[in-house]
């Protein structure tokens, strides 16, 4: 028979179970943290991690989001460098990318951003195979057999969706 400290022990240690509804977003700049607020204000995820390369952008940003997760019923907030903590993902939401450079033509921005995308997207897989991926970014990319990622859809950008969809 166990006392009553070993019972409140226990019943402590069974809430850390695994999160249902875990949503990850790649890149804290301002449209990866208004992801995240609108996550949290709607109450998407019974867990949100975040993850980019500006470790300090990040410590402040995930700090912020703790400050005022009493606000929030997302119980779990995440962050880091490595892409592990994004583990068991069921949404991965990619806001990073490069931003055009003055003179910097949009072809050779679209290429830039490729790159980027083939060293995220494999490491977000190996962590959460069954996520399902929301890319932002500008210009919008789509992924196709051919660029050897065809197991991974991803979605148009909001230059597309602002240019075709609205207008209909």
């Amino acid at each position: 028979m166990s006392t009553v400290k070993e019972q409140l022990i226990e019943n402590l240690t069974a809430e850390d179970k695994t999160s249902q509804c875990k949503i990850t977003i790649v890149g804290t700049g301002a449209v990866g943290m208004a992801c995240a607020i609108c996550i949290l204000l709607k109450d998407l995820a019974d867990e949100l991690a975040l993850v980019d390369v500006a470790e300090d952008k990040l410590k402040g940003e995930m700090m912020d989001l703790q400050h005022g997760s009493l606000f929030f019923s997302t119980s779990k907030i995440t962050s880091g460098k490595d892409y592990s903590v994004s583990a068991n993902s069921k949404l991965v939401i990619v806001t990073a990318g490069a931003r055009q450079q003055e003179g910097e033509g949009r072809l050779a921005l679209v290429q830039r951003n490729v790159n980027i995308m083939k060293s995220i997207i494999p490491t977000i897989v190996r962590h959460s195979p069954d996520c399902k991926m929301l890319i932002v970014s500008n210009p919008g990319l789509i992924w196709n057999k051919r660029r050897d990622l065809p197991q991974h859809p991803l979605y148009l950008g909001a230059e597309w969706r602002l240019g075709h969809c609205e207008s209909e």
